[in-house]
């Protein structure tokens, strides 16, 4: 990661910009950046982030802060310590503080060298100091001592002009502004110059070719270069002889030359010089011809073109010249703007300012054509109208060529070069937001009428970005190709051709997500997502037909992705059109998953349609479909169940052996066995049906059905005291889940697994589990993730009566529910144990007693039984702690019937008993084994918390 300080405020990391979004976490990470690499102390930190108005818990308020930054950063860069926090950076990433550390090295080295370093310390400085604020002129008065220092050594502000040597034949124009993010690019043309003799700067429209081209032959000490943007294909020689300039001509001319090429040959005969053919597009076949001439005439001569598409010359090397990084784009942008405008852009302009960069993709003339709005319009609003474009980018630039005047002339010019394969397939490839991946562009380009090949003519022609195994178009671009379509009257058929090649291929690797080649499958659905978004929005307007087979092959995607949303929102649209689906699977898929979501609505015993559910399994009958298949059984299962408030506990999962299931299905019912038996309390079956999915998903070879099931015979083994077996088990689960479903899904698993390690005495490995499971929390920027991980981690701190790490993660815990709408009551009994624990280790009874209220009230309402008994294991553990030892005697029964079976293991339990045990006056027999229904569950629950 690297922070720019000096001349403004910017972050960077792998080449992309980060916002770091909050004026605190920006201070926050200011005052570590100036200290990179070294730890800050609580203490200075909290004196510079609040110079006049502390927080009345500092350490907390710090805590919370660092909490929000950390999850903007990338993984481990801010780091924690005894006593405060570090950011795990070089000096170097920070152009301020690698500023200081040139100006000390140049203070220090001998005189011949000190002007190096200190003109290598100004070269740093593009502008004044950044600071988030009053209180940092120390900073600036410190920067500017370097500074004057630095001048003083004898450093330069810029690096020195490069020796012209001998003037060219033809004056190249000076600069009109800054270069601007093209270094590499720059290197790249010379050392491309240095091993051959024809180099051609290839690009899309407006991306810089020109400019590169001006800024490498001024390197050269006999340029000449020839701009053909106004010649045609007869008029090319003549361009060049125009170029070359009369003293040149005057030398080397033979008397004998006849033909412009014969003429241009003569002249150039003998000289060392840099030919610049500048815009070979339109006349790439006479551009070509004549450079190979040149060449074989000329030895001592190189040629640099700049193109849209390969010369096709032998010897040619290759600058591809695509989008600014968005640093360089940032500053770009930055600089125009002020220059159109006089002042720069502000703190509250940035996020319109980065709409702007990223839906310009980065392209320099447009960010020109942009930034020159600057001057009648706002940011914001020009990031608004960026939905015209076309209407938008025009005029500012009244001397550059009639093709940069405008963006949509850019692109029409462009297109003027295209045959109509070609065309076709550019338009085709602008409903793909997201490309098309290598391995299907037959198949795309075919459903659209088109070849590979054209796809790969449109790459030449830097009309498509072949990168990362994907044809991609620049959204510029593809908003030309939709107007283009539109107007023809040819977007509808085109976005239908799309919607029903997307739907064939989600049928495939839908199948692939049951298999060993679940995580290929993944990665093409991840890589698609984009294109699959935009046909399911067509579709749910213009085609449901194709509405709901395209639901239908995503669905389980989205299941496994934990992508629970989509889910819901794609089987609402498309769920009215499957009803009376049974030609293909896919519309059986979405109807059994409608009838699936209201079966499984929260806490309520499902309403089916007996006679609905007689017709989708006679549907699904006539499928091959392992889910399809399935479906039917388990809600089948649901309706079965008796009635009451206990319904959930008396879900029974009928044996999968010789139902008329695919071997996944017979899998995925046992693993729901299992998982019903554990929240009915049946050990017994737990055990039984946890072993057989294990073997039954291995079979298989999907590795998300066997992470459940490990998950499942994990927790079984945790039951049963086989704490090592559990741990192995449920890191192989971890293991399978990685890469495949959210950091969520994962987290439960984890909350196990450090649970598991306190029971085998290993707390500072549970400890380290509990610090890495915090930070991929963080990195997630999931408010679910970081509450449940919060959660978990202040349950241990809780064991190991850590109260100050407990008390700040529950505030992380708090702030994390406040940014989620809809929490489930799980996490509420979780947090609400988390608050009693904590406040129960302060001594607070009254505040530990309100908490576990609310906890037990959410564990009842999840109807999570292994969630009730752990809240009632906290009731008991207060109830202990304040004396109460027959409440706690009950509750610890309580905890016994919901969970099928006392824990001797649990450390909480065991220390609860032990003190029930020392203070028995006669010994209580267990409650007997028995159903408890929710009404019960409650009132016990509340009556032992009233006292």
């Amino acid at each position: 990661m690297r922070i720019r300080l000096l001349g403004g405020f910017a972050v960077e990391h792998d080449g992309k910009p980060l916002d770091v979004v909050g004026e605190r976490q920006r201070g926050l990470l200011f005052r570590l950046a100036i200290d990179a690499g070294s730890q800050v102390g609580y203490r200075a930190l909290a004196e510079d982030l609040w110079p006049d108005d502390p927080p009345e818990n500092a350490r907390a308020a710090l805590q919370s802060l660092v909490s929000r930054l950390r999850g903007q950063l990338p993984a481990g860069v801010l780091a924690s310590g005894p006593g405060g926090y570090r950011l795990a950076i070089d000096r170097a990433d920070v152009d301020a503080v690698r500023f200081q550390d040139l100006v000390a090295a140049a203070s220090a080295a001998p005189a011949p060298e000190a002007p190096a370093l200190a003109s290598a310390a100004l070269g740093l400085w593009c502008g004044e100091p950044w600071t988030p604020g009053d209180g940092y002129d120390w900073f600036q008065r410190d920067l500017a001592t370097d500074r004057a220092t630095a001048l003083r050594l004898g450093g330069t502000p810029s690096p020195a002009e490069p020796d012209a040597g001998e003037p060219g034949p033809a004056a190249i124009p000076a600069a009109l502004t800054a270069f601007v993010g093209r270094d590499e690019e720059l290197a790249g043309v010379t050392g491309q110059l240095e091993r051959g003799r024809l180099v051609t700067i290839l690009g899309p429209g407006g991306a810089g070719k020109t400019r590169l081209a001006m800024e490498s032959a001024r390197a050269h000490r006999h340029p000449i270069v020839v701009e053909l943007a106004p010649a045609g294909p007869d008029e090319l020689w003549q361009a060049i002889l125009g170029a070359i300039g009369r003293e040149l001509r005057s030398m080397n001319e033979s008397a004998a030359a006849s033909t412009p090429a014969e003429r241009v040959i003569a002249a150039l005969a003998g000289r060392d010089v840099l030919l610049v053919l500048d815009n070979c597009e339109h006349l790439i076949q006479v551009a070509a011809l004549a450079a190979h001439e040149l060449l074989q005439a000329l030895p001592r001569l190189h040629v640099l073109t700049t193109s849209r598409e390969p010369l096709g010359v032998p010897g040619e090397a290759f600058v591809p010249l695509g989008p600014l990084d968005p640093l360089a784009a940032q500053t770009l942008f930055d600089d125009r703007v002020l220059a159109a405008r006089g002042r720069a852009i502000d703190q509250d302009e940035q996020d319109a300012a980065t709409r702007i960069r990223e839906r310009l993709d980065g392209l320099p003339l447009a960010l020109e054509l942009a930034a020159a709005k600057a001057r009648t319009m706002t940011i914001g609003e020009i990031a608004d109208g960026l939905d015209d474009r076309f209407g938008l980018l025009s005029g500012g630039l009244r001397t550059v060529l009639p093709r940069h005047q405008t963006l949509r002339a850019l692109v029409d010019w462009s297109w003027s070069l295209l045959g109509p394969g070609e065309r076709r397939m550019l338009v085709a490839l602008a409903i793909y937001p997201a490309g098309v991946a290598v391995a299907d562009a037959a198949g795309v380009a075919a459903a659209h009428g088109g070849t590979r090949a054209e796809l790969d003519v449109l790459v030449d022609k830097s009309l498509l970005q072949r990168t990362g195994g994907r044809y991609r178009a620049l959204e510029t671009i593809r908003e030309y190709g939709i107007e283009k379509l539109a107007g023809s009257g040819e977007l509808t058929r085109e976005r239908i051709a799309q919607a029903r090649r997307l739907a064939q291929a989600t049928a495939v690797h839908d199948a692939e997500l049951r298999s060993a080649a679940i995580h290929d499958a993944i990665a093409w659905f991840d890589a698609e997502d984009d294109n699959l978004a935009a046909a399911l929005r067509f579709c749910a307007e213009a085609s449901p037909s194709d509405l709901v087979r395209l639901t239908g092959g995503c669905l389980w995607y989205w299941i496994v992705r934990d992508r629970n949303d989509d889910a819901i929102q794609w089987i609402a649209a498309a769920g009215p059109y499957a009803d009376e689906a049974d030609d293909d699977w896919q519309g059986v898929f979405v109807r059994a998953a409608a009838m699936m979501m209201r079966t499984f609505s929260r806490g309520r015993r499902p309403e089916i349609d007996q006679g609905e559910l007689a017709r989708l399994s006679d549907a699904a009958a006539r499928t091959d479909h392992d889910i399809v298949l399935a479906i039917p059984v388990l809600v089948r299962a649901f309706a079965d169940t008796p009635e009451g408030d206990v319904w959930m506990r008396n879900i029974r999962i009928p044996d999968p052996e010789g139902l008329p299931l695919t071997p996944w299905g017979r899998a995925v019912l046992t693993v729901a066995r299992a998982a019903m038996s554990q929240n009915g309390g049946d050990l017994a079956e737990l055990g039984a049906s946890s072993g057989r999915a294990v073997e039954l998903f291995e079979s298989t070879g999907d590795r998300w059905g066997m992470a459940l099931a490990q998950q499942m015979r994990a927790e079984w083994l945790a039951l049963e005291g086989r704490f090592e077996e559990a741990l192995a088990m449920s890191d192989a689960s971890t293991a399978a889940m990685t890469e495949i479903t959210s950091s969520w899904d994962l987290l439960q698993q984890q909350g196990l697994a450090v649970n598991l390690l306190i029971r085998l005495g290993r707390v500072d490995e549970a400890q380290a589990r509990a610090d890495r499971m915090l930070a991929v929390a963080r990195d997630s920027d999931s408010a679910r993730s970081v509450a449940l991980a919060c959660a978990i981690a202040c349950f241990l701190a809780i064991e190991l009566e850590d109260i100050e790490r407990a008390r700040a993660l529950v505030a992380e815990l708090d702030e994390s529910l406040a940014e989620w709408d809809d929490v489930p009551p799980q996490l509420h009994a979780m947090a609400g144990m988390a608050r009693g624990g904590v406040a129960s280790l302060d001594g607070d009874t009254a505040s530990a007693e309100r908490e576990l209220r609310v906890a037990a009230e959410a564990a009842v309402e999840s109807n999570d039984y292994p969630i009730m008994a752990a809240t009632a294991v906290g009731v008991a553990s207060l109830a202990a702690r304040t004396g109460r030892f027959d409440e706690a005697h009950l509750a610890l029964d309580l905890a016994t019937v919901l969970r099928g079976a006392p824990d001797p293991h649990n450390p909480l339990e065991v220390r609860v008993r032990a003190q029930i045990a020392a203070h028995a006056t006669t010994a209580r027999p267990p409650r007997e084994r028995a159903v408890v229904d929710r009404d019960t569950a409650a009132s016990e629950l509340a009556q032992i918390l009233r006292r």
